[in-house]
């Protein structure tokens, strides 16, 4: 019997928001050492070269722990229920939905806000961004595409952050 047996539903919730939060703030927390020990432009390449691998994983792990079997747009919104950015205090949420496509964004971006209180500019996620979901969504099915509506560097609005649209 393992502890995580004795917990409540809602103290066993509790508990996937913490782990979630870790995950976002290790990441936020990498991506920062990596910015002032090496600088902006290798902290986002490197961020680059490892989020495929993390969107693999998490799409495949996410596919097997929930049995999705489905493919397509179905399959992939399945998956999206459970990324990480869903349990974050993110409003990273479904705008728009069609048979051959899904549009998410993000409209209050926690980690974008914190480092512009302490001067810093918008990191350029939308190339590690786009690399993440691509992965995560060809675990589901490799003919999904992913593409970038709006994400820093880019401008956008003050009630986006990013945008990000998957289709097949």
């Amino acid at each position: 019997m393992s502890v995580l047996d004795e917990l409540s539903p809602v103290k066993l919730k509790e508990l996937v928001n913490l782990t979630m939060w870790f995950w976002g703030s290790l990441h936020q927390r990498w991506r920062n050492v990596l910015e002032e020990e090496y600088g902006l432009k290798v902290a986002s390449e490197l961020e680059l070269k490892m989020l495929a691998g993390v969107g693999r994983s998490q799409g495949r792990g996410i596919k097997k722990l929930f049995n999705i079997t489905e493919k397509g747009i179905p399959g992939v919104m399945k998956v999206m229920e459970f990324v990480p950015e869903k349990f974050l205090e993110e409003n990273f949420q479904l705008l728009e939905k069609s048979e051959r496509s899904v549009t998410y964004g993000n409209s209050s971006c926690s980690a974008q806000k914190a480092r512009l209180r302490k001067g810093r500019p918008e990191y350029p996620c939308k190339s590690p961004g786009i690399a993440y979901f691509q992965a995560l969504a060809s675990e589901v099915d490799p003919d999904i595409k992913v593409s970038c509506i709006v994400c820093p560097p880019d401008h956008h609005p003050n009630d986006m952050w990013c945008k990000w649209k998957l289709e097949i």
